[in-house]
């Protein structure tokens, strides 16, 4: 019969004895610690962040990643955004597979903030686009995407998270957006404000838009599409 160690469901006590183990190489007893003093306070930062350690260093990468993405969450409700994009690049470098989507469906939206704020940044070669704007939706952010790649330059504008227009060049709106879907390398910043910009897109799925902008360029990549009839 197992017993319940006190110190459990003290965070603090169950850093300090998961520290010890780990000394006395006892990694799967430490992790086990960390994770009932979770189940005591699944919110506690400290806590996940010294499990994703023991986890990185005992090369459960995919646990690990798990763990990054409910930092992030959790880093994203607290206001500490570098912090969740540090975990959301960590978890996707961890684990390719892992969907960065689903984890922050949670989030809240946030009132807009009287001055701009870049809260996400990162490069397309870990994150796709489309895992951000779905990012973006989930958390009901208003603001600009801006992507720099080697294909393409520009600008996706949201709404509380909805994608309402985009601007690459001389171009504008769905023919623009259409543009990205072929980013795989480069840069991207979304900037969180709380200006109006101009609905050159109108959608009320972001799923639906991108399907539209994945069956555009499977279209062209065949030679049977033209960005025309996106106008």
């Amino acid at each position: 019969m197992s017993r319940t160690n006190p110190n459990d469901s003290d965070p603090e006590s169950a850093i300090i004895d998961a520290d010890l183990l780990v000394k006395y190489r006892m990694v799967n007893r430490a992790i086990e610690t960390l994770e009932r003093a979770i189940d005591s306070a699944p919110r506690h930062i400290g806590l996940r962040e010294k499990l994703r350690e023991i986890l990185i260093d005992a090369g459960r990468r995919d646990q690990a990643a798990q763990h990054c993405l409910a930092l992030a969450s959790l880093h994203i409700s607290a206001g500490d955004v570098e912090s969740a994009n540090e975990r959301l690049l960590e978890a996707k470098r961890l684990d390719p597979r892992v969907s960065v989507t689903g984890q922050l469906r949670d989030v809240k939206a946030e009132p807009p903030p009287q001055r701009s704020q870049k809260i996400l940044t990162g490069n397309l070669a870990d994150v796709s686009l489309f895992d951000i704007i779905q990012i973006i939706e989930n958390s009901r952010l208003s603001g600009m995407l801006q992507v720099t790649s080697s294909t393409v330059c520009g600008e996706i504008h949201f709404e509380e998270g909805l994608v309402v227009g985009a601007k690459s060049g001389m171009d504008f709106g769905r023919k623009a957006l259409s543009l990205f879907a072929g980013a795989g390398d480069g840069t991207f910043e979304f900037e969180k404000t709380g200006l109006q910009y101009d609905r050159t897109i109108q959608t009320t799925s972001n799923t639906a838009l991108i399907l539209d902008m994945l069956r555009i360029k499977d279209e062209e990549d065949y030679g049977l599409g033209k960005l025309d009839t996106l106008q």
